[in-house]
């Protein structure tokens, strides 16, 4: 009643009674009408397509008119940068620090958990009030504390480790037929009522961030929805609504598309299109005119798409898309929110966990004259590790314009192989493709120097914390059981499902940390539980069958040797279960072996299911 009490300039009090009338008419209208002083905030990111993926750069290549439609009708970031593989770039993007800063330089080894103590950008925006949603490829940790709930993600829908079918995910899961876990509970995939024929991956979880967003509108919340889309990352599998005659990967990028436009129509059909922020952008290099694609330090690696719309801000909407050509990246995402949003930073953040990325904001207007001069005069350093320690001048760029006012005349970058390898010079302004290397021209020595220079100083960043673990802990209450993945081994690779089913061979250590001092079993696996009712410890269950005769661990920190323990193995068991007393509190480090009869290594402990005494499955010593 006080709102039609309140009269303003002519019309208001008559438009007042209409809105009133409407609502009391039809309640469900207030999900129209979420309130607009808080954007919402959503983040597309597909995986391992760029440029090329798309029609809008690439009319003969798989169609994506959704995608062009977007980009057509946003702020295109053109110099827009990422690291050259997965869980790299989801660690710089969430942290607005290097990805090698944050202890992330791998995909696998437990070289992909982002160190525990670092603040992503869910944690920011929860702190802020916004509701956060996870949905789909995480790929920076499956165990407690690097799990997405464990980081700032209040829900959580989401795969384990890399993708479907690596070690890690639920077994025989596919893009077409999987099981995933959407907050803690595990959920079949069916095909749904989404008007895209079939179950897939994609169309699940964008239903799933689709249920998060109704939910806070119905709320009247604003949210954080990050999406890091799982396809099109390999296995491709063909999805049930692609077209004849193309590819699987071709028919999964066109899904992409779909579910893309089908979220474009969601935020209309919900009144909160023109005050969110929808960025859509991919996790690296792949398949371009650049050189180099994933896993490239040049350009083809790490340049990507990346959009961004949000009309009730200014930027783009119908006939309004513009470029912007400065450097960007991944790194400056977290500090361009929270300038353009007003967001406080966790309190008390320490000055080891400081914020490098950038705020771009002032750029994204179209008024040179509060253009920072220090963001111009940046460089930003992006590498490719994939070792188990960083290695200094292990395939490196650092990128930077140079400018003259309010014109770049430049855009360097300075390249590096390896240790062995000679410097390069490339200014893509000129050279988009990186091939005239003018490294000895001496009108760049200064450039040269200056590059050199930033990279030293990025190195130093990195170096102060690299010789740390990041470490599992077992025995928390927040996780219960913890499940040890031979993906995680340092030392060996033993990357996906089809390794499991063929008996790949190898051992190496995980470094955990026991929650408290007492007595822990270890149940040690070669198939996960979830087949346990069709598979023993050398049946071939889906794959090949193991001769395994006993089975070896040993846990250790430092010098001192806490067990080193063998056991004959039951072949008619689901594992070979330990239990260990007097486990000290704090780091160690856990190695387990399957051996044969004559002694030698046979395959490999892919699970090893750890947990406090007591808490589970019945053990004998």
């Amino acid at each position: 009643m006080m709102f039609i009490n309140e009269v303003g300039p002519s019309g208001q009090f008559q438009k007042g009674l209409v809105i009133l009338f409407c609502i009391l008419l039809c309640p469900d209208a207030l999900l129209l009408a979420q309130s607009t002083d808080r954007p919402n905030v959503i983040f597309v990111m597909p995986d391992d397509i760029s440029h090329h993926a798309f029609s809008y750069y690439n009319e003969d290549g798989p169609q994506t008119p959704h995608i062009d439609g977007f980009a057509q009708e946003a702020v295109r970031l053109t110099d827009f940068h990422v690291s050259p593989s997965c869980s790299p770039t989801r660690a710089a993007l969430l942290t607005g620090r290097p990805s090698n800063v944050v202890g992330v330089w791998h995909t696998i080894n437990g070289r992909n958990m982002m160190r525990a103590d670092e603040i992503t950008m869910a944690d920011i925006f929860k702190a802020n009030g916004y509701a956060t949603g996870l949905f789909f490829k995480w790929h920076l940790g499956d165990n407690y504390p690097f799990r997405p709930k464990d980081r700032g993600f209040e829900y959580v829908a989401w795969i384990k480790g890399g993708g479907t079918g690596q070690q890690p995910d639920y077994w025989g899961n596919t893009n077409r037929s999987a099981s995933m876990w959407v907050n803690d509970q595990l959920v079949k995939m069916t095909d749904e009522d989404d008007g895209i024929e079939g179950a897939f991956t994609t169309n699940f979880f964008m239903n799933r961030a689709m249920d998060f967003m109704e939910e806070n509108i119905r709320q009247n919340k604003p949210f954080f929805a990050y999406i890091p889309l799982g396809t099109a990352h390999a296995p491709h599998v063909m999805p049930p609504d692609a077209r004849k005659g193309v590819s699987a990967k071709t028919g999964t990028i066109e899904n992409i598309d779909k579910n893309f436009g089908r979220l474009l129509e969601f935020l209309e059909d919900k009144g909160i299109a023109d005050n969110t922020i929808l960025v859509f952008t991919t996790d690296n290099g792949s398949g371009t005119h650049l050189r180099g694609g994933k896993g490239s330090n040049y350009d083809g690696g790490t340049r990507v798409p990346c959009f961004v719309r949000w009309e009730n801000g200014q930027l783009g909407g119908e006939g309004k898309g513009r470029e912007l050509a400065l450097l960007t990246a991944h790194i400056d995402w977290l500090p361009t929110f929270m300038d353009m949003l007003d967001l406080d930073d966790e309190e008390g953040r320490p000055a080891k966990l400081k914020i490098r990325g950038r705020s771009f904001r002032p750029f994204l207007d179209e008024d040179p004259t509060n253009d920072p001069v220090d963001y111009k005069n940046r460089a930003v350093t992006i590498n490719d590790m994939w070792t188990e320690f960083p290695e200094k001048y292990k395939k490196l760029s650092v990128k930077k314009d140079e400018w003259d006012g309010d014109v770049i005349t430049h855009k360097w970058r300075l390249v590096r192989t390896n240790s062995e390898s000679d410097w390069e010079l490339y200014d893509v302004l000129e050279d988009e493709v990186q091939q005239n290397d003018i490294i000895d021209h001496p009108a760049y020595e200064e450039i040269v120097g200056e590059l050199k220079e930033e990279y030293e100083k990025w190195w130093q960043l990195v170096d102060e914390r690299s010789s740390e673990y990041t470490r599992i802990i077992i025995g928390n209450p927040a996780e219960p059981v913890s499940d040890l993945h031979a993906h995680d081994f340092h030392g060996t690779v033993i990357w996906s499902q089809g390794d499991v089913k063929k008996g790949a061979e190898g051992s190496g250590f995980i470094a955990v940390e026991f929650d408290k001092t007492g007595t822990y079993t270890f149940d040690l696996r070669r198939w996960p539980k979830e087949i346990a009712a069709e598979t023993t410890l050398t049946s071939a269950g889906p794959g090949e069958a193991l001769d395994i005769s006993s089975a070896r661990i040993k846990i250790w920190n430092g010098d001192q040797v806490y067990v080193d323990k063998s056991k004959e193995a039951d072949p008619d068991a689901d594992g070979v279960h330990f239990t260990i007393d007097d486990l000290p509190k704090g780091p160690a480090f856990i190695q387990t072996w399957f051996y044969d009869e004559a002694g030698e290594m046979e395959g490999a402990v892919y699970y090893n299911y750890a947990q406090v005494h007591n808490q589970g499955f019945p053990l004998s010593n």
